[in-house]
């Protein structure tokens, strides 16, 4: 079905869309959506809230014809900088310069749940910024330069529309101690299962390792909470929805590091 494009001034495209975490039949009914609108309106890409739905799903139509479907999207690497010459069907007839990284790396979910990454520049890094943007509860106003966003904000002001462009930042802290804690646990699940292929000694150097990513891992659980709700604090606009999932990170990388220490304990004695 074909859905309206949401246009300023309505602000429900400051909604900062939550990650999903249930992969159903109402998710490919907005991805199909989300298809009829991109090819009726004749855009490359759509975010889901761009049709005013606040889930975190971004669908872009490649030169081939078919449909890229990214879910959960997080900017994990930047590299280089950039001037873009950008428009955006939020701000019709509005085109402004502003700068993007040059070269991103992507983690997203498909349809199903499962994870990848990709690796994109030049104009394809360019149209994952501008789209998870969105997904963050920005606008092209949030990138413009200080000077320009306030000039922008005066012409609206003049026409009898007040606005305000503050923004949610596509990347977090947060997120890097949250993928160091992933790898640490990861290769301390390969080592408990290593266990039953060693010999002695070698147990007692995974032993040995495996305490010590435990130390590591514990600490970084608490450190990702703390920056977390640093970073809501300094970016007010991403307090509504995001704490929650905050805390849920938190004790599920804390139940997880427990569960590990104690196979751990039984797997990796001598």
């Amino acid at each position: 079905m074909v859905r309206d494009i949401i246009t300023y001034p309505d602000k429900r495209i400051e909604i900062i869309s939550p990650d999903l975490r249930t992969f159903d039949e109402d998710l490919y009914s907005v991805i199909q959506d989300l298809k009829d609108t991109l090819e009726a309106k004749q855009v490359k890409a759509i975010a889901a809230i761009q049709i005013a739905v606040p889930m975190s799903v971004i669908v872009i139509k490649k030169e081939n014809g078919s449909f890229l479907e990214i879910i959960n999207p997080r900017i994990i690497r930047k590299s280089g900088s950039i001037d873009s010459m950008e428009s955006t069907l939020y701000f019709p007839n509005v085109t402004q310069n502003v700068k993007r990284y040059e070269k991103i790396n992507l983690l997203y979910q498909d349809r199903d749940g499962k994870q990848h990454s990709l690796k994109a520049e030049g104009d394809f890094a360019l149209l994952l910024q501008r789209k998870i943007d969105y997904v963050y509860g920005a606008t092209l106003a949030n990138r413009m330069k200080n000077k320009g966003r306030k000039e922008f904000e005066k012409e609206l002001a003049a026409g009898g529309v007040q606005g305000s462009f503050e923004s949610c930042p596509a990347v977090f802290k947060r997120d890097y101690v949250l993928s160091f804690i992933q790898k640490i646990l990861f290769f301390i699940l390969l080592a408990n299962i290593a266990s039953f292929f060693v010999s002695t000694e070698t147990l007692e150097g995974l032993h040995t390792y495996t305490g010590y990513g435990l130390i590591v891992a514990s600490i970084l659980v608490v450190i990702y909470f703390f920056v977390g709700y640093y970073e809501l604090n300094v970016e007010k606009s991403c307090t509504s929805c995001k704490m929650g999932l905050i805390t849920a990170n938190t004790l599920y990388y804390a139940l997880a590091t427990f569960a590990l220490a104690t196979m751990s304990y039984f797997l990796l004695k001598v």
